[in-house]
């Protein structure tokens, strides 16, 4: 028989955590407060028999669905204080005493069952209808991150972790689907707590039968609806909010609100935005802890790329092109499709770690049926991975059956049959693939000698290509120079530089900014480049920003007539530099600036805009314009260069300034910038 309800034993699930995440700490504390000053109690006359407390003189009627389905009689919206205070004083309080109108209640008996069983137990038809039509295909939308889950059970509390999503959510015994909390937007709490379970159900290996049409029904729509909207002009107004207090000044509520909004952009099918606003986060959880290695620029950059997207968007409509608003919005889940078996020419992978937290190992490959470089990934989105590290990934992660870990993939060819590649042409891990080394190609190959880029005009025109909103990403080039030079040391930028030589000796310069964990990288890059070693290739990773960049990642050597990949991040060289070579370079390197050609005078105009810019971002002084302003001595300049779209918008910001303005601005001007590549 089932037995009375045990508020005691329903609100007692909730700890600390879950109920933080249905309101907030701050007001968590305020709530215990209350209980350790005696404000809380059964209400008079049967309150413990019909679930009703008193709590600092509000009337809290509980709910068996735990505190978020409970009712205060106060003005506070959702989740109140006396709610709080009410679910902490149940954890200790006395027995209610059974009654016709308890039992009454339509709630399942409290066990102290496994929270996990009960999880798998769930009726996922009832879980559907809960949830409703629009949250279920959200839901369904998102599958693609399932496998990231983190599932730990702690007492009653099942906390099932979104590592792409940045969420927890909690599912607490006794009280269902209802009862789950979170710290997701409440309009997302339904799809997001549902995505929750069915993450839950498939790493125990059940299947979760999302209903009929419901995975097709996930897809985008072809135009954007009113909700979609809104959301976009929230988001940009919340860039807005944040560069007009100030980057410098940047709060420790930042973080939080953009990495929310990233959720929610991610639920609402816009997966390149999600992705800008995680990498804002990133930052600025950075400006807040003065950490010396990030600047507001970068903070910058984001926004301006966050305003302009948002408005193009905005701007496609509920009739735009299905080819354009896809692009635009983005690509979240790569459906890796099996091709026809393929031979790749391994040229090395490279760690690298982001300022939103994730951090991974790509290995590049060339194509050269294809004519391009492919990608394959290792990554994490932050360190919830104790097993996953910078050695781990090279030296003990397979990449697919057959091979062993990436540091064994340069001693020849791979072979690859049922190679699953993505929309993007990146190559899918394990699955179905099988791979095989053979023989290194020769130094010869007519394969080798049409590779990538020996002509850095030709690279020049497919960089530009890439440029906007619109262009072909473009994030990893291979380099094939006649000859390069000695590498210098930039002491004043903290950057060591690589000039490289073209068919026609043009010369290219690759930097290599430092970074505590490129360290290695950087000692790497002057052995090898010092040892006499015969370089025939160098991939590349291009950085937009305000200063592009083309670094050196891995470099592709030629040895008694093959080739072979060295990484750099792992594979220090065969010779070390003497410390007095190391400190004639050095020397070198403080006289470089003044040998180096002047940048154009375009390029000087555009960077001294996003400069003045930048120094704007940083106070809070975007929606400002003084009459002595630096930026209005810009003007003429950048009409007598020829920089008609600049100069226009230039000229509507001095005339009614706003962050916003501010931002299209500064897009822009990167977006000129960026056109002539910035390494040139």
């Amino acid at each position: 028989m089932s037995a009375p309800l045990d508020w005691r034993a329903v609100y007692g699930n909730y700890d600390d955590d879950a109920l933080a995440a249905l309101a907030s700490t701050g007001l968590l504390r305020r709530a215990a407060k209350d209980v350790e000053a005696g404000k809380v109690g059964w209400q008079a006359d049967g309150g413990a028999a019909a679930g009703v407390v008193a709590a600092d003189g509000q009337r809290v009627q509980l709910a068996p669905q735990g505190p978020g389905a409970a009712r205060c009689d106060c003005p506070a919206p959702g989740v109140c204080k006396h709610i709080l205070a009410a679910a902490l004083w149940l954890r200790s309080a006395p027995d209610p005493a059974p009654s016709a109108d308890a039992a009454a209640l339509d709630a399942a008996p409290v066990e102290q069952a496994n929270v996990l069983d009960e999880v798998l137990a769930l009726d996922a038809d009832a879980l559907f209808k809960a949830a409703g039509v629009a949250a279920v295909r959200k839901a369904a939308g998102m599958q693609d991150i399932l496998d990231t889950a983190e599932i730990a059970v702690q007492g009653a509390v099942l906390n099932i972790r979104l590592p792409a999503l940045d969420l927890v959510c909690r599912y607490v015994a006794g009280t269902g689907y209802a009862g789950m909390v979170s710290e997701a937007e409440p309009r997302l709490r339904k799809a997001l707590h549902l995505l929750a379970l069915a993450a839950v159900w498939r790493a125990h290996g059940k299947s979760f039968p999302w209903p009929g049409q419901a995975e097709a029904a996930a897809a985008p729509p072809d135009g954007l609806g009113d909700d979609e909207t809104r959301f976009l002009a929230q988001a940009r107004a919340l860039v807005h909010e944040l560069c007009a207090g100030g980057w410098s000044h940047a709060s420790d509520i930042a973080a939080p609100q953009l990495r929310a909004l990233a959720t929610s952009a991610r639920v609402e099918s816009f997966p390149r935005l999600a992705g800008l606003l995680r990498g804002l986060a990133g930052i600025a959880d950075l400006l807040v802890e003065r950490d010396f290695g990030v600047d507001e620029g970068q903070a910058l950059v984001l926004c301006a790329q966050v305003h302009v997207l948002t408005l193009a968007l905005q701007a496609a409509g509920p009739q735009a092109d299905p080819v354009l608003l896809a692009r635009l919005r983005g690509t979240a889940r790569r459906s890796f499709d099996v091709g026809d078996a393929m031979e790749l020419l391994p040229l090395g992978a490279y760690w690298w770690e982001n300022r939103s937290g994730a951090r991974g190992l790509t290995y590049a490959f060339w194509d050269a049926d294809a004519g391009l470089l492919r990608q394959a990934v290792l990554a994490r989105r932050d360190d919830s991975d104790p097993g996953f590290s910078r050695s781990s990934a090279w030296e003990h992660h397979a990449l697919w059956p057959g091979v062993g870990p990436a540091h064994g993939l340069a001693r020849g060819a791979l072979a690859l049959e049922q190679p699953r590649l993505s929309e993007d042409g990146r190559l899918g891990l394990g699955g179905v693939t099988r791979a095989g080394m053979r023989h290194a190609w020769a130094a010869s190959d007519p394969r080798w000698l049409q590779a990538g880029f020996d002509d850095w005009t030709a690279l020049r025109c497919a960089v530009a290509a890439s440029v906007g909103l619109t262009g072909e990403p473009l994030d990893l080039v291979l380099l094939r120079p006649l000859t390069v030079e000695p590498p210098r040391l930039d002491e004043v930028k903290q950057e060591l530089t690589w000039c490289v030589l073209d068919r026609e000796r043009r010369a290219l310069t690759l930097r290599l900014p430092y970074e505590h964990w490129k360290a290695s990288r950087l000692d790497s890059l002057e052995a090898w480049a010092t040892s006499g070693a015969a370089i025939a290739g160098v991939v590349a990773r291009l950085e937009r920003g305000t200063q592009g960049l083309l670094e050196p990642v891995t470099l592709v050597l030629e040895r008694s007539g093959q080739l072979r990949a060295v990484a750099l991040d792992y594979e220090r060289g065969p010779v070390r530099p003497s410390l007095a070579a190391r400190l004639g370079r050095m020397l070198r390197g403080r006289t470089a600036p003044a040998a180096a050609q002047a940048p154009l005078a375009h390029m000087r105009v555009l960077q001294a805009l996003l400069t003045q810019l930048e120094h704007k971002a940083m106070s809070g002084h975007l929606h400002l314009a003084r009459p002595d302003d630096a930026l209005r001595a810009l003007h003429p300049s950048l009409l007598a260069l020829g920089l008609d779209a600049p100069a226009r918008l230039l000229a509507r910001y001095l005339a009614a300034p706003g962050v916003g303005k501010a931002l299209a601005l500064y897009h822009v001007g990167q977006t000129c910038l960026d056109l002539d590549t910035g390494f040139m």
